[in-house]
């Protein structure tokens, strides 16, 4: 009974060992598993996540529907629903994977060999035992810089994941922003194209009575051709922008999302607007990518550390209880030490360095983007501001010119080509309104990414686009 109690212990440790495994389940890639994958969470459960959305740029949202939704309401139904989102949020559970890895020290081991003798012998002999306990200590050494380390590198993860999660919410907006410019704009579009046709077959009737010439009739047929085109690249532009939207949405390409403006905010109403000095300040503590960045250096060099106190040699302690087959029963103690002769763990520490270096020179280069975005979005944004200001400005005078054209060709006063031309030109400026309207809308959201300051106006008034 005496020499059974070791090979108790040692199934005793095993039955403990494996009481505390994790279980294998399989996840099978299959269309099936897919197709549910890709089912859209029920819009009760979006509402319900939008309104208690947890996010360093984005603010919760009551999502409300009727008639259409917003673009900021499409944001935050982008971020909750996205599947490369979802797929990109996985890469958190990674990194805390990751640090419960670092903290994790080595095993120790437990060791036992019986030696039974065999054949005669006088005077009489027992069974030779050995058991032994050693652990390897030396990692206590590295363990802090260790979970130092990669409670940085996962704090790195998480910065970048709400980084990406707030640009994906800008290009939604965005796209909400075009769909809506577009679709103001694509009946004045119709309209310029209705009245080039009307002037191209009034042109050949003059043509046909010789009071123009063939060389109208050409110009007139390539403008028309010209409206036409311009025509089918918005119809394109508005396929391409709503099956765009809808795969961040998790929807059919062929579905289209209702949507509706909403009141402006004001930004810039009181007091000029903000230089390029007073959006820089503060410019490397605001944008999430650069204090994620900053996490990973922390991340690097708290490896370099551990690389570095990781040249100390390896140091293993054990304990042991034997008897030989005489029997002579001793208890001993034991220490090994690894030579630090042709492993002083210089490969590491040399990737360590060069990690760290990358990671400094990333960051210098990000900051340094980063300041020019400011400066030449701000300054594109005040000559777009600029062009739409003088659209803004010529458009009573040519719906005067319109009425008067209208006016006269009623008291057949005025020709009725020149009234025409004079709707054209009139629906011409109103797109080129909106267009401009809408390169000021993006570079205000390209100024929110660039300064990770979301305080620019959220959304343009219904009667501007």
């Amino acid at each position: 009974m005496k020499g059974q109690a070791p090979i108790l212990l040692v199934a005793s440790a095993f039955v403990l060992i494996g009481s505390g495994c994790s279980t294998y389940r399989s996840k099978p890639l299959d269309h099936a598993s897919v197709d549910r994958a890709l089912v859209p969470p029920a819009m009760d459960s979006v509402r319900v996540a939008a309104a208690q959305i947890r996010h360093p740029l984005l603010a919760p949202i009551v999502i409300d529907g009727r008639g259409g939704y917003t673009p900021n309401e499409i944001a935050a139904m982008v971020v909750i629903v996205s599947p490369e989102l979802r797929a990109l949020r996985d890469q958190r559970g990674v990194a805390e994977a990751q640090v419960v890895q670092a903290g994790v020290l080595p095993n120790p081991q437990l060791g036992y060999s019986v030696d039974r003798p065999h054949g005669a012998y006088n005077p009489a002999v027992v069974a030779g035992r050995n058991l032994g306990l050693s652990w390897e200590v030396a990692s206590l050494l590295t363990r802090h810089d260790q979970v130092a380390s990669a409670r940085a590198g996962a704090k790195a993860v998480d910065l970048s994941v709400a980084w990406e999660e707030w640009q994906t919410a800008q290009d939604a907006r965005l796209r909400a922003f075009r769909i809506l410019s577009i679709e103001r704009r694509l009946p004045l579009a119709r309209s310029i194209e209705e009245s080039l046709a009307d002037t191209l077959a009034l042109t050949k009737k003059a043509v046909a009575l010789g009071l123009k010439t063939t060389a109208d009739l050409t110009t007139a047929a390539e403008v028309w051709s010209q409206a036409q085109n311009a025509r089918f690249d918005l119809e394109r532009q508005l396929t391409s922008e709503r099956a765009t939207l809808n795969l961040g949405l998790g929807m059919a390409a062929p579905d289209k999302v209702p949507l509706k403006y909403a009141a402006p905010d004001s930004f810039w109403a009181e007091g000029p607007a903000p230089t390029a000095d007073d959006l820089l300040q503060g410019l490397e503590e605001r944008r999430l990518d650069l204090i994620a960045l900053r996490c990973g250096y922390e991340s690097a060099e708290a490896s370099l550390r551990a690389a570095v106190i990781a040249q100390f040699p390896k140091i293993g302690l054990s304990v042991n209880k034997a008897n030989d087959t005489t029997p002579v029963y001793t208890r001993g103690i034991g220490v090994t030490v690894d030579l630090p002769i042709l492993d002083r763990n210089q490969g590491q520490i040399a990737i360590g360095q060069a990690t760290r270096l990358q990671l400094f020179d990333e960051y210098v280069a990000r900051v340094a983007e980063a300041r020019s975005q400011v400066v030449q979005v701000l300054a594109n944004l005040g000559i777009a501001r600029a062009q739409l200001a003088t659209a803004e400005a010529s458009l009573p005078e040519l719906a005067g010119l319109v009425s008067s054209y209208k006016t006269a060709l009623a008291s057949h006063n005025a020709d009725e080509l020149a009234y025409r031309d004079a709707r054209a030109a009139l629906a011409t400026r109103q797109m080129e309104q909106c267009l401009l309207l809408q390169q000021v809308i993006e570079l205000r959201v390209a100024l929110e990414i660039a300064t990770g300051r979301p305080s620019i106006e959220r959304n343009p008034s219904p009667g501007s686009l």
